[in-house]
């Protein structure tokens, strides 16, 4: 799947973001088990609440870290997590 620029993103559905604290981290459940999230990747996903597009997800993470240049690696997880069905696109 290709990530379009102009959709938005939104956690895709039998999949759910969570705060674990016993592991004090961010986890994607889903039926089968769970994906332990590294910050960037929970920061990210966070993100994808159905309203933001990529561009807007980059603008936000690079106003909150107060840094430029993020964009490269924010879509190159897009583009995984999208791949691995984590996420959708409303089109």
């Amino acid at each position: 799947m290709s990530l379009l620029t102009d959709q938005a993103l939104q956690i895709a559905p039998g999949y759910r973001l969570q705060w674990e604290s016993a592991q004090n981290m961010f986890v994607l459940l889903y039926p089968e088990g769970l994906i332990e999230l590294n910050q960037s990747s929970a920061e990210i996903l966070q993100m994808c609440n159905g309203s933001n597009t990529q561009a807007d997800i980059i603008q936000a993470l690079e106003i909150k870290f107060e840094t430029t240049g993020l964009e490269n690696d924010i879509v190159n997880f897009l583009n995984i997590a999208l791949d691995n069905g984590w996420l959708t696109q409303q089109t």
